[in-house]
């Protein structure tokens, strides 16, 4: 049991269901698993491996043959959320890791599903494993990283017989390097690892040995991120700011670290992800958001290809998902911002385009409008942009005056003109939706993100009352009418909101929000690499000025009504957050709920907890800004 206002007791999250408002059907599709998601094609495109969503809401693998019925899959006995991944290792062999049970193997010839590597291999306490390359040229074996007994907290690389389940040690694990990468043919060339808060790689030489050959400071340089070794292992792909505020996607000498080719950038936004070419391994294009992910390819067959499908499909935004290796069968998703993904497959010879799993469930989604907005920024710390990309949202039958700040967590993460249930949730049920990529948001720049630093409760704070204040200015909200909610990072930002900004919103939702950033940071320092995380969030402050910016230091200061919502098993930010913060609110004697999410985790994996979830804000909501009128 948990503690409301006025010390009365809200029941945990079992009992709190059932009255909140809204179509319980939208509700039910809204937070069950999609149909499909995570599709993928095995080598020579005879087969589908997948998520798909089981009886109860919840997503199960399965395995069927390309073009072939849905209903006729094989469905494994592993939900999402006991896999850490899963991926093809030749034709008609998946290998799934699991969270508990290691690695284990499905024929999909023979239906068979058995342990990968018998009484060895990776251990469920130790490092997740890591598949380096599916090695097409030798498809019975498979190279692979993972925890070294003989160096603990280190991987070392074997070759594993993907039929006998044999593993060969090939290379052993050393200090400093914590993740090994290879070419698509098996050669281990690049070795990364971290060293206090500084990003060292590490190029191997002909003779066998290795020698560094980069080093950066994580936070005052741009740090390297890899994307893949190329073919023929010479080369990488990685993404990079060295060159500029935003970073870009490069090719980088894999013996020397030295930049080669800058193979695509943006002046705004960041470069996010390469595209590949699935049959030669090959970078033919690139990723960044701006309001939505958009793609530069410059490869003219696949641009072709592209704009073929979207024609057939009647889709707008399709990208390629994978593609046998002799290029017969290619696999192709669709996005859009009001509904999960969708997939075809494409049989090259016969030209004909088949949609995985069809079905009419996407017509009874809302709609919302969506669109990216700038808001001007006050102040000096504004990462040298003046102002703030958010994403607007507004019910399909326009306007009602009620509204919610929804800010996203992270905070080094950003929101994009993707599909989001509790937005089409919210605006469903009347509310427009306001989403700031605030000050030490990811995607804008190596300044934008830095803005952010050390500023927890200040500047990135001030972020979402500008955001509030701006809603009310362009009368998309009415005052009075206006709530602000959000998880991890930004439940602690909605917290701070209901001291900071009783006189804009009327509420705050903080789902399994920080309420003290000193025990944070106290928390992240027990971690191996907290040198990564830590300086960001902390910079230079006392352990008192971070008391001071949290709210369970700061309870008696709260204005506004609270809804709290912990997951007992969260390990980003423990449950004593939100346990230790309603005890301060009951004794404060504050109006607020706590629900405890039971066995949950800091992502909702389970049905039944997104709509506990989504229910509960509703109702929430309702109970403080619910009875606005329908603007004329």
């Amino acid at each position: 049991m948990v503690f409301c206002s006025a010390g009365t007791v809200l029941h945990a999250a079992d009992d709190v269901a059932g009255d909140a408002g809204g179509d319980p059907s939208l509700l039910k599709q809204l937070t069950d698993a999609p149909r499909v998601a995570a599709a993928s094609l095995s080598s020579y495109g005879h087969y589908v491996s997948a998520l798909v969503r089981a009886d109860d809401g919840d997503s199960q693998v399965a395995v069927w043959r390309a073009f072939s019925s849905i209903e006729d899959a094989d469905i494994l006995p592993y939900t999402r959320s006991e896999l850490n991944w899963f991926a093809w290792v030749g034709e008609g062999r998946l290998l799934l890791s699991l969270r508990e049970y290691g690695l284990v193997l499905y024929d999909a010839h023979i239906g068979r599903l058995r342990p990968l590597i018998e009484n060895s291999g990776p251990r469920p306490e130790g490092l997740v494993p890591v598949l380096l390359s599916a090695l097409p040229d030798d498809p019975s074996n498979i190279l692979m990283q993972w925890e070294d007994p003989a160096v603990p907290g280190y991987p070392a690389v074997f070759r594993v017989n993907a039929i006998t389940g044999v593993s060969t040690k090939i290379i052993g694990a050393w200090r400093p390097i914590i993740r090994w990468w290879a070419s698509p043919t098996g050669t281990v060339e690049i070795g990364e690892a971290f060293r206090g808060r500084r990003q060292l790689l590490f190029g191997r030489r002909a003779e066998g040995s290795w020698e560094q050959i980069t080093d950066n400071d994580y936070f005052r340089q741009s740090p390297i991120s890899i994307v893949a070794v190329e073919a023929g292992g010479a080369t990488a792909a990685v993404i990079s700011g060295h060159a500029g505020n935003t970073r870009s996607l490069w090719r980088m000498d894999a013996r020397t670290g030295d930049f080669l080719r800058q193979l695509a950038s943006n002046d705004q936004f960041d470069i996010d992800a390469a595209i590949f070419d699935p049959e030669n391994n090959m970078v033919v294009g690139a990723t960044f958001v701006e309001d939505r992910v958009e793609q530069i390819i410059w490869q003219p067959q696949l641009k072709d290809d592209l704009r073929s499908v979207a024609a057939s499909a009647g889709e707008k935004n399709v990208a390629l998902v994978s593609r046998s290796r002799d290029g017969r069968v290619s696999l192709y998703r669709s996005s859009e911002n009001w509904r999960s993904n969708r997939y075809f497959l494409m049989e090259k010879n016969e030209g004909r385009l088949v949609e995985v799993d069809v079905s009419d469930e996407f017509e009874r989604l809302p709609k919302p409008e969506k669109r990216g907005v700038w808001i001007k920024l006050k102040g000096k710390r504004t990462g040298g942009l003046g102002a703030m990309h958010a994403l607007l949202s507004t019910p399909e039958a326009g306007g009602t005056g009620k509204a919610v700040v929804l800010v996203h967590g992270g905070p080094v993460r950003r929101v994009s003109n993707g599909y989001s249930p509790m937005v089409s949730w919210l605006t469903a049920n009347g509310y427009t939706v306001l989403q700031p990529n605030f000050r030490g948001s990811s995607g804008f720049g190596e300044a934008w993100r830095r803005a952010g630093y050390g500023r927890w409760g200040t500047d990135m704070q001030d972020d979402v009352g500008t955001a509030a204040q701006w809603m009310l200015e362009a009368g998309y909200a009415t005052a009075g009418k206006m709530c602000v909610m959000g998880g991890s990072y930004g439940g602690y930002a909605a917290l701070m909101s209901s001291i900071k900004d009783d006189d804009i919103f009327e509420c705050a939702i903080s789902l399994n929000g920080v309420t003290s950033v000193y025990h944070l940071v106290e928390y992240l320092e027990q971690n191996r690499f907290y040198l990564l995380s830590v300086p960001r969030i902390k910079g230079n402050l006392s352990d008192r000025t971070l008391k001071r910016r949290s709210p369970l230091n700061r309870a008696d200061l709260v204005r506004l009504p609270v809804l709290l919502l912990h997951a007992t098993r969260d390990i980003n930010v423990p449950f004593d957050h939100g346990a230790q913060m309603a005890k301060s609110l009951h004794w404060q004697n504050k109006d607020h709920e706590f629900i405890v999410l039971k066995g949950s985790e800091h992502q909702l994996r389970r049905p039944q907890d997104r709509r506990i979830y989504m229910e509960a804000s509703l109702k929430f909501l309702e109970r403080y800004i619910g009875n606005a009128r329908i603007k004329p």
